[in-house]
């Protein structure tokens, strides 16, 4: 099952220098991502993703993880979706709710990107 995430979710994955250090010891494979229901290409510049696409990612195999561990991409990014401190997730709402739903993200310390 593949997991769902966001443009912008995905590329702080990405930028995290403890799972993707600058060596580039650490590299991926095999991945299987799409964005708004589409395949990307497998070169696909992440940068170029919209923020709020929805994005799935499952499959693939990571190589030259610190702990000798090689596991699927799928699995690397739920690790480092565990150690964050923040959540982000598109929503969907009738347009007539919208700047109440936005206040009440606001107030509970919430960001609308």
């Amino acid at each position: 099952m593949a997991t769902k995430t966001t443009g912008a979710e995905l590329k702080r994955f990405y930028a995290d220098k403890e799972f993707w250090p600058d060596s580039g010891d650490v590299y991926h494979d095999d991945e299987y991502i799409t964005v708004d229901g589409a395949d990307i290409p497998e070169f696909c510049d992440i940068d170029q993703i919209p923020d709020s696409a929805k994005v799935t990612v499952a499959d693939g195999m990571v190589f030259g993880v610190s702990d000798g561990d090689d596991p699927s991409f799928e699995s690397y990014f739920k690790k480092w979706r565990k150690k964050q401190k923040t959540a982000s997730f598109v929503v969907e709402c009738d347009i007539a709710k919208k700047d109440e739903l936005v206040a009440l993200i606001k107030v509970h310390g919430g960001k609308v990107v």
